[in-house]
């Protein structure tokens, strides 16, 4: 498997389900044929650089997406055949990536974007709370013990 990048923009006069249906499609296409989505973000409403099929501006979506060429060479396909779509770039972001290394992004993901949890009384309320307290008390260096 190798990882790509693909960022296309969409015309801006779609409506937010338009937009959410074609980010749809293409997850289902690339999950279809055996790939593995890692993330998509959806960067919204943006001025072009220049005037592409006469629009100014384009709502731009990011894939981080695992798999092998053919699902590329599909998602370019209907990419280039799809009215709402303006224009697209595919990037190979890693030669090789398996499928452990994608789930652990993934979960390092998700991880990240959990909300954080207030501390109650002074005392940490999560297990990282906890043990980044006890590294900030403990010295670094004999120096410092000194």
């Amino acid at each position: 498997m190798r990882r790509y990048d693909v960022v296309f923009i969409a015309m801006a006069n779609l409506s937010d389900a338009e937009i959410s249906g074609i980010v749809e499609r293409y997850q289902t296409m690339v999950t279809e044929h055996g790939g593995l989505i890692i993330k998509v973000e959806k960067w919204g409403k943006r001025k072009l650089a220049y005037d592409v099929r006469k629009q100014s501006m384009g709502f731009y979506v990011l894939f981080d997406m695992a798999g092998d060429s053919e699902i590329v060479d599909e998602m370019e396909r209907n990419l280039k055949i799809d009215d709402k779509i303006l224009k697209y770039l595919t990037v190979k972001t890693a030669e090789e990536i398996t499928v452990e290394e994608v789930e652990e992004i993934i979960a390092a993901a998700v991880k990240a974007e959990e909300p954080v949890e207030e501390e109650k009384d002074g005392e940490a309320t999560t297990e990282e709370d906890a043990a980044e307290e006890k590294t900030d008390a403990a010295p670094e260096t004999e120096e410092e013990e000194k």
